[in-house]
């Protein structure tokens, strides 16, 4: 008679689900046990909570079991975990094993256990599907990704966007995808209790305009950050106006201009005299002072009609210069994209309403470029593609699946939820901004149309938009930082496990979802630029790389600025009641305040802006899951190293922002999230 000691590790997520009530079965290569009832087998050691944490709602704890069986099964290989009965359902962090001899072996689950068919767990060593020699394990592999395939289908959101997972509400979202109960209920509630929570309920009824600045600064006091406070005092500054284009909650949208548009019908004279100190226009462009911010994706948007008066849209161009103090200040704006009398040019030296006014339109515009395109799309919809993916077409032994697995975390729950409450018809969006119904999918449709591959490796894009040597681009310096450390720690995994491009190219399985994210993707044009299928170790690393950045790194760059860049609504209008000048000299403060959305808007604005910006209560930062994918000492090793190297870039940004007016803390490790969970 032989022993195996086996540890298993539980978190109790407030369902009624026991691992006591569970039926387990080792397999190893000599021989199976016996299926056995854990609730009938002796305990080694006492149930140990091994933490209980109120803020996440969830307690973990370990128990211990004795397994006997009348000889060796030889090396352990799998783990079969079923439930009783179907409500029987708790979730499965990992399984230990103990063997006789001493051995002891990892099996990750972090899945529940009873929500389906039983779950067959492998040891924590990653292979590639052709290191897999043993039927076994090859027929566990087939059978995981069979059932996921069918757990996690796609679903057509928009012939011209990329396919979401196919669920019409957050209930319906596979369990072991929302892995925390409390998260879809928190989310909810917490859209009507942060009215409440910020005072702003008595508002809600409300839909004057308003009388005055003092009125919006009183309306939001308890929204205000320290940052929000110096967007109040600064926004209507030139200065802050072009630093919101480097380091505000949209910095992805500037590039370096070489030419004037064409449809941009600013004279010469007039842009000299706003850059002053006698400067030429054409010498300016050639030193790479000049730059253009182009909202074309905006161009013929029908905007939305929010508390039954119609909101209007612009799709502004904007020319900035960079000038000998290093600051970045527009020199000219038209506020639509064909020139002609009723558009007229903007520039400083026009009045002081009529200026202001043409920026707010670019604010606002700046608004709802962000929330769809730099926000919705490029991190939230691609990360769901990405984790879709994934799910189906690696199964948890495989290397690159123990990487990104952390990175999806919540993911496909957040969208779910943003689909159902934000984006929909009757959706939040509509109740508050210019962009809503029809024109949040046409506008969606361009933005996808439009985005390639080299937008969403940040060295490329910085590259591409000519923004290598622009001083004081914080978002620049801290992301290509945090680039290169996410580099060197997944080109570090992955040639542990590729030894060579010919195992890149002979993996069917990393070839199948690269495939899936073309085609699902709707990425298939060439002029995209994205890879139909890996062929070396370095695209392969290059482009894992630039998964775990988008779902971490640049989620957090565009996703926790806003509170503090749209907390004061004159900054960032989420839509606006007049339509924009046709002329000079006809603006005021007062047709500006009868421009801002009214009262009841921005009070549905500012709480969502709230929601979306706040940390959530089990918030994991960039490395720190606690989920243990990987066991073997290079993959830990090199997960250490990733780890330091996150810290000093911590310290170093931290350093850097006591000397800055305006801290840039976005992209500091410790405050960027692990994934798209929010």
């Amino acid at each position: 008679m032989v022993i195996y000691r086996v540890v298993v590790y539980q978190e109790r997520l407030f369902i009624p689900g026991d691992a006591h009530r569970t039926i387990l079965q080792l397999v190893g290569s000599s021989g199976a046990s016996e299926r056995i009832p854990l609730d009938q087998t002796s305990i080694c050691g006492v149930l140990k909570k091994l933490c209980c944490c109120c803020c996440c709602k969830t307690i973990q704890e370990k128990a211990e079991y004795a397994v006997s069986c009348p000889t060796s099964l030889g090396a352990p290989l799998l783990v079969h975990l079923e439930a009783h009965a179907h409500h029987d359902v708790w979730f499965c962090s990992k399984v230990a094993v103990t063997t006789p001899e001493g051995g002891v072996l990892l099996f990750p689950c972090y899945r529940f256990v009873g929500s389906s068919a039983s779950l067959t767990l492998r040891d924590s060593t990653a292979k590639l599907v052709f290191s897999d020699l043993l039927p076994i394990e090859l027929d566990q592999r087939i059978n995981e990704l069979t059932n996921r395939r069918e757990t996690f289908r796609w679903s057509c959101y928009d012939d011209a966007l990329p396919e979401t997972l196919k669920a019409d509400n957050v209930l319906l979202v596979p369990a072991d995808a929302q892995f925390s109960v409390s998260k879809a209920t928190g989310m909810v509630l917490t859209v009507a209790e942060a009215v409440v929570e910020l005072g702003l309920q008595n508002f809600l009824s409300s839909q004057q305009h308003w009388s005055g600045f003092y009125q919006i600064h009183q309306l939001g006091l308890k929204i205000r950050t320290s940052a929000c406070r110096l967007v109040e005092s600064h926004w209507r500054e030139d200065w802050f106006f072009g630093h919101q284009f480097l380091n505000g909650a949209n910095p992805t949208l500037i590039r370096r201009c070489t030419r004037i548009p064409t449809n941009m019908s600013v004279t010469k004279e007039m842009v000299e005299a706003s850059i002053g100190g006698g400067a030429i226009l054409a010498q300016e462009m050639e030193r790479g002072n000049i730059f253009l911010v182009d909202y074309r994706l905006l161009d013929g948007l029908t905007a939305n009609t929010v508390n039954r008066k119609q909101n209007y849209l612009t799709a502004p161009l904007v020319l900035l210069h960079l000038n000998p103090d290093r600051q970045l200040l527009p020199v000219a704006i038209q506020l639509k994209q064909s020139p002609d009398e009723t558009n007229p040019v903007f520039y400083p030296e026009d009045q002081a309403a009529d200026w202001l006014t043409a920026k707010t339109f670019v604010r606002s515009a700046d608004f709802a470029d962000h929330e769809l395109r730099s926000h919705f799309l490029r991190t939230h919809m691609m990360s769901e593609l990405f984790a879709m993916a994934t799910l189906r077409n690696f199964p948890m032994v495989h290397p690159v699946y123990k990487l990104l697995a952390p990175h999806f975390r919540y993911t496909l729950e957040i969208d779910t939820l943003a689909r159902q409450l934000l984006i929909s018809d009757g959706g939040a969006l509509m109740e508050f901004t210019a962009v809503g119904g029809a024109a949040t999918r046409e506008f969606l449709r361009k933005a996808a149309a439009s985005l390639t591959y080299r937008d969403l490796c940040l060295p490329d894009d910085i590259i591409g938009r000519g923004l290598n040597s622009i001083p004081g681009y914080y978002y620049r310096d801290d992301g290509l930082k945090l680039w290169d450390i996410i580099h060197r720690y997944v080109g570090g995994v992955v040639g542990h496990y590729y030894h060579g491009d010919d195992d890149v190219t002979r993996d069917l399985e990393l070839q199948s979802w690269i495939n899936e994210i073309i085609v699902f993707g709707r990425l298939e044009d060439q002029h995209k630029g994205f890879p139909k299928s890996f062929t070396s170790v370095s695209e392969l690393t290059y482009f894992v790389t630039m998964v775990i950045f988008n779902a971490s790194a640049q989620h957090s760059a565009v996703n926790d600025a806003q509170l503090d860049y749209f907390g004061w609504m004159p900054n960032a209008p989420m839509g606006l009641q007049r339509p924009p000048p046709a002329c000079r000299g006809r603006c005021s403060e007062r047709s500006l305040l009868d421009s801002f959305p009214d009262v009841r808007s921005t009070v549905s604005g500012l709480a969502t802006v709230y929601l979306l910006s706040k940390k959530s209560e089990d918030f994991v930062p960039l490395g720190g899951s606690a989920e243990q994918h990987f066991t073997e000492s290079v993959p830990v090793e090199m997960a250490a190293r990733f780890s330091n190297d996150l810290k000093r870039l911590s310290c170093d940004i931290r350093a850097r922002n006591v000397d800055l007016t305006l801290p840039y803390g976005y992209l500091d490790p410790v405050s960027v999230e692990d994934s798209v969970a929010r």
